[in-house]
């Protein structure tokens, strides 16, 4: 077996994207994603370092990454893992908890990032494997709802991670984070950034990493990524990505997304239903 994965979107459901993959030599480095990343291991076993501590799923178990949260992926065999996964916005969260009377005034938060719970295991896979099958927007909307509802019911918390900083150090990591954001097509020096944020660089990094957990320009070519995967679900040239995301040339560009996604950016296409919606 080799590395395989397929990505799609359900256009009737604000564009929400899912896969199904496996992978065998492939390991995920440090990252996060925009939105949740909820999925069900379908064989094999997969690992996650996460908050200093290395997690365990296997066939049945649910994956789980709160939004911005930083993880890793990997087998600790050599048969890999086999999964499916979807990538639900802050706001069908959101909308999973006021079903079930939960008004917390802030999105649901996940403490762990494996969930044993075999109920929930199959409703998601029904989820999952219908958002790739059914042509049936209600029954898709309707099962992704009941089984979000169902985990945000027994797994959500509520909970405060943050750490304290002083308001001088809130306010650094807070202006680096948006400075990042609106420039990460630019090729941003770490000294000017601690220059803006008005702390030394290696306090700037040092908060950066403690409080995102990535260090800044892990964060920038996360960001990138991010928006390359835009740009291409549009179709977009590979090569034009590249250069419009902020990398020197596609080969830097692609080395990257395969690094971050676990395939590279013409596979991503190629493997997807970008071309299909729009038949």
């Amino acid at each position: 077996m080799k590395d395989s994965v397929r990505f799609a979107r359900a256009t009737d459901l604000d564009n929400l994207e899912f896969i199904h993959a496996t992978f065998i030599t492939h390991s995920f480095p440090r990252h996060t994603h925009e939105t949740f990343a909820i999925g069900v291991i379908e064989g094999g076993v997969q690992a996650t370092d996460y908050k200093g501590t290395t997690h365990i799923a296997i066939a049945g178990d649910i994956c789980l990454i709160n939004p911005g949260e930083v993880h890793t992926g990997f087998s600790p065999h050599k048969w890999g893992w086999t999964y499916r996964v979807f990538y639900p916005g802050v706001s069908v969260l959101k909308k999973a908890a006021e079903a079930v009377s939960l008004k917390w005034g802030r999105m649901p938060y996940f403490p762990s990032p494996v969930i044993k719970d075999e109920a929930l295991s199959r409703k998601l896979l029904q989820v999952l494997k219908s958002l790739e099958h059914s042509g049936l927007s209600i029954e898709k909307e309707s099962l992704l709802l009941s089984a979000l509802a169902h985990m945000v019911a027994r797994h959500a918390e509520v909970t405060d991670n943050t750490a304290r900083y002083s308001r001088k150090e809130e306010r650094a990591v807070r202006v680096a984070r948006e400075y990042l954001e609106a420039h990460f097509t630019e090729n941003v020096a770490l000294f000017a950034l601690a220059r803006i944020v008005g702390v030394s660089e290696f306090h700037l990094l040092r908060l950066f990493r403690d409080k995102l957990g990535l260090p800044p320009h892990a964060y920038l070519i996360q960001k990138r990524i991010d928006f390359a995967k835009k740009l291409l679900s549009r179709q977009v040239p590979i090569v034009q990505v590249a250069l419009e995301t902020g990398f020197s040339d596609q080969s830097h560009f692609t080395r990257h997304f395969k690094r971050i996604l676990g395939i590279t950016p013409g596979e991503y296409c190629r493997k997807s239903n970008f071309f299909q919606e729009k038949i």
